[in-house]
């Protein structure tokens, strides 16, 4: 494929709720790929009075490597940094309503994202590994809407104030936190 053809076909499949797509970045990660030998130029062509496109395929190497990655990437576990964990270590910032309040906006949004997802899945107008990621994605979705949703409920009943760090560190269960 060309590069245009790769970001319309991840565009097509939904990609961009898994990843975030942008043309600019497609076109340098192929070229960071030509220059690793992991895929190659396999063709140009020209569409009418369009430009020459150069049309890539993955090398065998290309193919090794992304299996390697892929394995590698579900097996071994990563700590990110999500935006909303640094939001909620500073939620006492805001005033007890404000906080709620986004608390609620934050719930309206998931269910409405929640809602999207399903309705693609549904659709199978996906391929199936990435319907895969989309059951993932929703589960860990239910999952923060269920927690936000005791948060939210916690923080109006004022035991929020009176929650204690978790003794030894050690992960409380939801009943302990309220849930």
């Amino acid at each position: 494929m060309h590069g245009y053809e790769m970001f319309q076909t991840l565009v097509e499949r939904h990609a961009d709720r898994i990843v975030k797509v942008r043309p600019g970045s497609l076109y340098h990660v192929v070229d960071r790929l030509t220059e690793e030998k992991l895929i190659r130029r396999a063709a140009t062509a020209r569409d009418g009075k369009r430009p020459e496109r150069a049309i890539y395929e993955i090398t065998d190497a290309g193919a090794e490597a992304l299996g390697e990655r892929v394995g590698q990437l579900i097996a071994t576990p990563v700590h990110e940094f999500p935006q909303f964990l640094v939001a909620l270590a500073e939620i006492d910032t805001l005033g007890e309503d404000a906080a709620a309040n986004a608390v609620d906006d934050r719930v309206g949004a998931l269910e409405a994202r929640t809602a999207e997802i399903m309705a693609l899945r549904d659709a199978a107008v996906t391929p199936a590994g990435y319907l895969v990621a989309f059951d993932y994605l929703l589960a860990t979705m239910q999952a923060e809407l269920l927690w936000l949703r005791g948060f939210a409920g916690s923080m109006r009943s004022g035991q929020l104030g009176r929650r204690q760090a978790a003794p030894d560190s050690k992960v409380r269960s939801q009943d302990e936190v309220g849930l």
